[in-house]
Order: structure tokens, then sequence, then C-alpha cells
């Protein structure tokens, strides 16, 4: 299961605090029958998207993701309101790995990639593109590839077949369900 995200969205809050998290959870994910990749995919609407998903790909190079993706979503009232987005990261990690993100993302400077639909490059207008730039750049593109044209949007792959991609908040129950009955199969 492939899932676009950005972390300014409602509805990916919704559908990462309510079904993705009891995902992880479960024995889907421990057990190898599901494997759940994340995509960001930053919108122009969104101000501090870009920037939420640098601090998570920056935390993700220290192997402290989960911990982030969690406190962008749980705080994601307070840091869209003014941007304050490290104040939440660094209560997710050591205060040493936080000051290691912090530098990574510090490198990067502004602006953040976002999803530009009408120039199609989400580089577009990053002067000095860094690492963590292009990570997000090439999730960005994968997006438009299925397309993306909601977040969050969720791809699923069974036995090499993609199917149609979703969009939108579904619940644990249901997709649970579905998950049973793809492996049932």
């Amino acid at each position: 299961m492939e899932v676009f995200t950005d972390y300014q969205c409602p509805s990916c809050r919704s559908l990462f605090l309510g079904t993705l998290t009891q995902l992880i959870a479960s024995d889907y994910i421990a057990s190898g029958k599901v494997f759940l990749v994340h995509h960001d995919f930053p919108l122009q609407a969104h101000m501090y998207s870009g920037f939420a998903a640098l601090w998570a790909n920056a935390a993700a190079s220290l192997g402290e993701f989960p911990a982030v993706e969690l406190a962008l979503y749980q705080n994601q009232d307070a840091w869209q309101a003014n941007g304050d987005i490290a104040k939440y990261v660094a209560s997710a990690m050591p205060s040493a790995d936080f000051k290691r993100v912090e530098a990574i993302v510090n490198a990067c400077g502004t602006p953040a990639p976002q999803s530009a639909p009408n120039s199609g490059n989400p580089l577009v207008n990053i002067p000095h593109p860094c690492a963590l730039d292009r990570v997000i750049a090439e999730d960005v593109e994968l997006g438009y590839k299925i397309p993306v044209q909601a977040t969050p949007t969720y791809v699923i792959t069974f036995k090499g077949n993609k199917l149609p991609a979703g969009s939108g908040v579904v619940s644990w129950p249901i997709l649970k369900q579905f998950f049973d009955s793809l492996l049932s199969q």
C-alpha cells in the first residue's frame, strides 16, 4: 500500500491517526503481509507542508520518521498556524538527534518543494535543491503519474497488479476487511 500525503491535509491526518496507526500496529505489517510505503505530496495550497516533509525526511535519515510523522499529525493545528514545525519535531526525539535533524533541514534552505501542477516540476522554485528536496520531488513526480488529484491518495498492489487508486479517508475496519479479502485469495 503506497500512500501519498500532505502533512497539513486534515484528511491525511484522519487517515493516519484513525487508520494507518492501527495498520502499523497490526499483525499485517509485522508479519510482512502488507508493506506500507509513505510518499510525500505537499500541496501548494498548504504553506508549510513542504517544510514538514523536509523535517520528516530529515528525521527518517536518523530512524526517527515514525515518531516525527505522529508528532506532525497530532499537532497539525498548532504548527500550521505559525509554521513552528521544529517545536513538535524536537518533542518527538532525543535532543541530540533533533540537533542533527535541524542541521539537515537548515542546510536545505528555502523554499521547500511542493506539488506544482502548472509547471509539473516540484523543484521549479528552488534555486539550489538539496538531497531531501530531490527525494520529495521524486515522490511528487511519482504522484503525478498515479495521478494524485487529492490527498490522501493510496494505491494497493496485489500479486503484481496495481489496483485503481483511492483517495480520502477509509476506516480501519473497512481497510482491514479489504486486506483480509485480498489475502484470502
